[in-house]
């Protein structure tokens, strides 16, 4: 459930994006169509910057009520005035999650990815701390980047700021001090992450083992957590490229269009229809992977 948008037919007018929000978001609670909202504001894209303030048009009162018809109880009520708190807390950046250091790394030292991700070592690793919202299936291999942690940590939080989700499965970073570890030929610059899906109720046997996904995907908060990414890649510390199956790519990529995403925005993200050995878009299609993202991040400079 979208839970940040909860606002009274007579607050529309301004809404302030949060991380891992788009402009179809903004839409689908108001009322108003995704173009409706573009126009508002002579964007050609729908993936804007968290703190952004657009404007939301006055929008088919009728749709509105629809979508706001179903009746709430106090206590429900209540449960959705604590969620938008949270939910602006990511916004204001006062969110609780945090990033920690294991004891043992030098504080004062920054971390440093040496060589490349399939050829290479980490220095001064940031280990990924236990949080809310995500299981590390192995501790052991849980260290990154300072900003690979950061970034994979706001992707969450961003995420359960907008929608009831379950417990996401993180895989593979890299090693404490990077190099190979089995069953990867990358993740050895602690650029790497292993990111599992969600779903609408958590599969048997996860978040400790990855799931394939089936039938019972969580689209809105896949598609939430795949756009939480892709506004990173602006940013010289922000993600580079993601691998995922392109049959799932097929299913994210019908979802996000019927929902109004503009073609450029599809094109910038999915490789899909494009062919799996097309060399462009953010998501590309590599074996193996049906069941998680791999999130690569660009080596900060």
């Amino acid at each position: 459930m979208i839970i940040a948008l909860l606002a009274s037919p007579a607050s529309a007018g301004r809404h302030v994006v949060q991380r891992g929000e788009t402009l179809e978001h903004v839409a689908k609670v108001y009322g108003c169509t995704t173009d409706a909202v573009l126009r508002a504001n002579r964007l050609k894209t729908t993936l804007v910057r968290a703190g952004t303030v657009v404007t939301v048009p006055a929008c088919n009162v009728g749709t509105r009520a629809k979508t706001r018809a179903r009746p709430v109880a106090k206590r429900e009520l209540d449960d959705l005035d604590a969620r938008a708190e949270r939910a602006l807390a990511v916004i204001d950046g006062t969110s609780t999650v945090t990033s920690s250091r294991s004891s043992e790394i030098d504080r004062d030292e920054p971390s440093e990815s040496i060589g490349q991700p399939w050829n290479g070592r980490l220095e001064n690793g940031e280990v990924l701390p236990h949080g809310d919202g995500y299981a590390i299936r192995r501790p052991n291999r849980a260290y990154g980047a300072t900003h690979v942690v950061e970034h994979l940590q706001g992707a969450i939080a961003g995420v359960r700021a907008m929608y009831d989700v379950h417990t996401l499965a993180i895989g593979d970073l890299s090693a404490p001090g990077g190099g190979k570890i089995g069953d990867h030929h990358s993740h050895q610059s602690g650029l790497d992450v292993d990111v599992g899906f969600y779903f609408h109720r958590t599969p048997a046997g996860y978040p400790a083992s990855f799931v394939a996904a089936n039938d019972d995907l969580d689209l809105d908060a896949m598609w939430a957590l795949t756009t939480a990414f892709a506004r990173t890649t602006g940013l010289d510390t922000g993600v580079q490229i993601i691998f995922l199956d392109y049959a799932v790519q097929k299913r994210l990529y019908d979802f996000a269009r019927k929902r109004g995403t503009p073609e450029d925005d599809l094109a910038a993200i999915f490789q899909y229809p494009r062919g799996k050995d097309t060399l462009s878009g953010l998501v590309r299609h590599w074996p193996n992977h049906a069941d998680h993202f791999h999130v690569r991040f660009k080596p900060a400079r």
